[in-house]
């Protein structure tokens, strides 16, 4: 089934089209499936965010002491989505499980908790806007819509440690900050897609979430937008074998 996917986009990698696609939402909303999925489908690049060695180490010393390590683990999350971009802005395509932009709420929260100075949240924000500088915006930036409840529900449900100890009141803000984010985000073409109900492994639901972006991306206006027309047209024709 995939290889018809992968004999087409071998066709057209003679005549690249630059498709930079980011899944954003809050914590638990399935972000990282969703992107597998898209992934698996377009075969583009799927990077995530939680495949560092260093990642890790940095996410065990910063639920130690958060105070300490806020600013070192904020950094590090900036410097690994600039090298994911530049990344992506080479092969001409790919999908990011969170977007660059959106990674500021984490810092912003942790100044606003006192567990980074006033002091290391500037120098974040400048250093955030000199990259911001030499990337591009994504073609689509998907919002995953979750009720806190039911993003709260999946992190239970996956158990990655620490996450699960994490207070509801947090899980409420940062989902409160997500949407106001959102709202103002105006960085690139943007779509919304509500996750409450959705079951990513149900065929139906699936197709139907999947013919969302398929129309979206159709939609765009871009110098490459014939070229990502025709993409998206053969796309579309393998839906219902995937």
């Amino acid at each position: 089934m995939i290889n018809l996917y992968s004999i087409f986009l071998y066709k057209i990698k003679n005549n690249p089209i630059f498709m930079n696609i980011v899944v954003e939402g809050t914590v638990g909303c399935g972000k990282t499936t969703l992107g597998k999925f898209l992934s698996e489908f377009t075969n583009f690049k799927l990077y995530e965010e939680l495949t560092s060695d260093d990642t890790s180490v940095l996410l065990d010393k910063f639920y130690t002491d958060q105070t300490r390590w806020s600013f070192a683990l904020q950094i590090h999350f900036l410097n690994e989505r600039f090298r994911m971009i530049k990344e992506i802005n080479k092969l001409s395509e790919g999908i990011l499980d969170r977007s660059i932009y959106g990674d500021k709420i984490f810092a912003e929260m942790l100044h606003e908790d006192d567990k980074m100075t006033k002091e290391e949240f500037n120098t974040y924000k400048t250093l955030l806007d000199n990259m911001l500088e030499h990337i591009k915006p994504p073609h689509l930036m998907i919002y995953l819509k979750c009720s806190t409840e039911t993003a709260v529900q999946r992190i239970a449900a996956r158990n990655r440690g620490i996450e699960t100890s994490v207070p509801m009141k947090y899980w409420l803000r940062l989902n409160d900050k997500y949407e106001s984010w959102y709202n103002e985000y105006n960085q690139s073409e943007k779509m919304s897609l509500n996750v409450n109900d959705f079951n990513i492994y149900d065929d139906i639901q699936r197709k139907e979430f999947l013919n969302k972006i398929l129309y979206k991306l159709d939609s765009l206006r871009t110098p490459e937008h014939q070229k990502r027309k025709k993409f998206v047209q053969e796309l579309s024709k393998n839906i219902k074998s995937f």
